[in-house]
């Protein structure tokens, strides 16, 4: 787990010029490529100020100037350095280590590189972010204070805000409370309830619900990724019908990109570790959460109730 000290957010160049570079060598980069880069290291910001202004820049945006520059100088190596690249958060643990370039831009290296995802090695998304965290990147200056540090520390360690744990715990027991009552649906109710989680996902019905199919109970088509899925529906069914179904349904040539085999009421020796690619098993619980996930509990209630 990460414990910085504080956070910062830095632009790889203008239009994000070097954001690859700098990911992939590892490194952080500053423009500034006229500042007295002996006067930033010796410390002398007051000298780093004056040239500005001198130069015609206005006193307010000098000041703004020397502090980003002074963050990339001086900024020590508890600071959590943070950018954006490729739709993903990127962030890494630098070294106050300043290198002139020949181009007088500056470089600082990172610890152990630049990383997109959490401690867990999931992905740190910028569609699962926070938008006040993503309008660091409409920042018009280089570098800046993030101000909301503790909620991208728990992103990057894969952790909760407890708000978050407790909503996701009762959300848990809903998932449980509504397969339970799912357990209590007349067998020609549940397969109508199938039916409408895949209509509610976007998929089309091609065929008769529990029509006269030799394999499947129903087909339906994804718009999407024009492929043809079949399910097949059972009341009970154990391990050895499981098999026996994936068995004859592989002698078939259909062309389905995936087969379901939704159980209602399955035996303790079917498991999900029985699924694969092709052929997918859904127990109830699984079944319960795409029931609560696309809006179908008012349904199964006003059914059971």
């Amino acid at each position: 787990m990460i414990s910085p000290s504080r956070a910062l957010y830095i632009k790889l160049g203008g239009g994000g010029e070097w954001e690859r570079s700098c990911l992939d060598q590892g490194i952080l980069r500053l423009g500034y490529n006229n500042t007295d880069h002996n006067a930033c290291v010796n410390g002398d910001w007051d000298k780093v100020h004056e040239s500005y202004v001198r130069d015609g820049t206005d006193s307010g945006a000098a000041t703004r100037h020397v502090t980003q520059i002074r963050e990339f100088y001086e900024a020590d190596e508890s600071t959590l350095w943070i950018t954006f690249h490729a739709n993903s958060l990127w962030w890494c643990f630098s070294e106050p280590i300043i290198t002139l370039l020949d181009d007088g831009t500056k470089v600082r290296p990172t610890l152990d590189g630049w990383h997109c995802d959490d401690i867990e090695r999931e992905p740190l998304l910028s569609s699962r972010l926070k938008g006040s965290v993503l309008a660091l990147q409409g920042f018009r200056g280089t570098i800046c204070n993030v101000r909301e540090t503790d909620y991208v520390v728990q992103k990057i360690n894969g952790q909760e805000s407890p708000e978050v744990k407790e909503t996701e715990d009762i959300l848990d027991e809903l998932y449980s409370q509504i397969e339970a009552v799912i357990r209590n649906l007349h067998w020609h109710d549940f397969e109508i309830l199938v039916d409408l989680v895949f209509r509610q996902a976007g998929w089309q019905r091609l065929s008769e619900l529990g029509g006269k199919q030799k394999t499947v109970d129903l087909e339906v088509y994804a718009p999407v990724s024009h492929e043809t899925y079949g399910i097949q529906i059972k009341s009970q069914a154990g391990r050895s019908e499981f098999d026996a179904y994936r068995q004859r349904f592989s002698e078939f040539n259909t062309g389905y990109a995936r087969v379901y085999f939704i159980v209602h009421s399955p035996s303790p020796d079917l498991g999900s570790h029985l699924s694969d690619e092709k052929y997918r098993l859904i127990l109830p619980h699984d079944f319960a959460k795409w029931v609560v996930d696309y809006g179908l509990v008012r349904w199964v209630l006003d059914k059971v109730g």
